[in-house]
C-alpha cells in the first residue's frame, strides 16, 4: 500500500506530454489503493492546472466520468445510497426550523426530488449550466428553483440551510477553504455537508479528483456537529461506511475561519 501511494504521488507530477500512459497506470494504482469497483471513488481525472473549475466539472458531466447509471452525479446519488438522507431531511427541516434551502451542487436533482420538501423554498445550484437548464425544464415550480453558481467564487444567497453533499470531497484544500469563506459570507444559518467520521488524516488533492475527508480533523478542525446522519453507504463493499452528513451552525464556522486567518 505504501509503495502504491508513493508511486501515485510521482505519477501525479509527471509531465503533461506523457499523460496517456500515466493515466493508465494511475487508474491501476487507484484501484489497488481505493479498492472496490465504484467509479465514483476512483481518481477518474487528472485535471489540468489550466482548466477552470467550471471546465473540470463540465467535462466530468459531459463524459459521465463518475459512471452513474441512475444519476449523472454518480453511483453515490442512486436511490439506495441516498435512502437515509431522503428519509432524514424532513426531520432536519422540522427540528431546525428550515424554511429556505440552498442545495449546492444539486446535480441532476435525481434523488432530491424524492425528498418531502413540505413548505421549504428550495434552490438547487450547480456550476454546470446544462444541468441547470435541464432541471428548470423538468422540475421547477413555485417553491423549487435552479440557478448556476460556483461555490468557490460566487456569492451565496442567505438561507436557513446550505446543503452541500459530495462536493468538498472533490476540492483541493485551497478551494475548500474558499468555498467555506463564501458560505460564511452568505450569513446563512446552517451547513449540512459530507464528512467521513472515522478518517484520521485528510490528504490534499487537485480539484476534480476525490478522497474522503473528516471535517473534524486537520486542516479543518470543525467543532462537533449539531447532528450526524450516517448514510449507511454500501459502496466498495462498505469501505465508506462512515460516510455521513454533518450539521453545523455557520456562525461557529465563521468564528473558526476568523481564528485560523488571524
Amino acid at each position: 500500500m505504501l509503495k502504491d501511494k508513493k508511486e501515485l504521488r510521482l505519477l501525479i507530477f509527471c509531465r503533461q506530454d506523457s499523460r496517456r500512459p500515466v493515466m493508465r497506470k494511475l487508474k491501476e494504482i487507484a484501484k489497488r489503493i481505493l479498492g472496490g469497483s465504484s467509479a465514483h471513488h476512483k481518481l477518474v481525472t487528472l485535471p489540468s492546472k489550466m482548466k477552470s473549475t467550471e471546465d473540470i466539472f463540465t467535462d466530468i458531466y459531459v463524459g459521465n466520468k463518475w459512471s452513474g447509471k441512475d444519476s449523472i452525479s454518480g453511483t453515490g446519488s442512486d436511490v439506495h445510497q441516498t435512502r437515509i438522507i431522503i428519509s432524514e431531511l424532513p426531520a432536519v427541516f422540522r427540528n431546525f426550523h428550515i424554511h429556505t434551502m440552498l442545495d449546492i451542487p444539486c446535480g441532476d436533482f435525481y434523488w432530491m426530488k424524492k425528498v418531502n420538501m413540505g413548505s421549504v423554498d428550495y434552490t438547487g445550484a450547480d456550476i454546470v449550466m446544462d444541468l441547470i437548464q435541464k432541471n428548470r425544464e423538468k422540475f421547477e415550480r413555485h417553491n423549487i428553483h435552479f440557478r448556476k453558481l460556483n461555490l468557490i467564487k460566487d456569492a451565496m444567497p442567505k438561507v436557513d440551510l446550505i446543503f452541500c453533499r459530495d462536493c468538498l470531497v472533490h476540492f483541493s484544500f485551497k478551494d475548500i477553504f474558499q468555498a467555506l469563506h463564501n458560505i460564511c459570507e452568505s450569513e446563512s444559518t446552517y451547513l449540512l455537508t459530507t464528512t467521513f467520521t472515522d478518517r484520521q488524516h485528510n490528504p490534499d488533492i487537485a480539484t476534480g479528483q476525490w478522497r474522503p475527508i473528516n471535517l473534524e480533523v486537520a486542516p479543518f478542525v470543525f467543532p462537533a456537529p449539531l447532528r450526524i446522519i450516517n448514510e449507511q453507504c454500501t459502496e466498495s463493499d462498505g469501505a465508506y461506511r462512515d460516510k455521513s452528513m454533518g450539521l453545523w451552525e455557520i456562525s461557529d464556522l465563521r468564528a473558526l475561519l476568523t481564528r485560523r486567518s488571524s
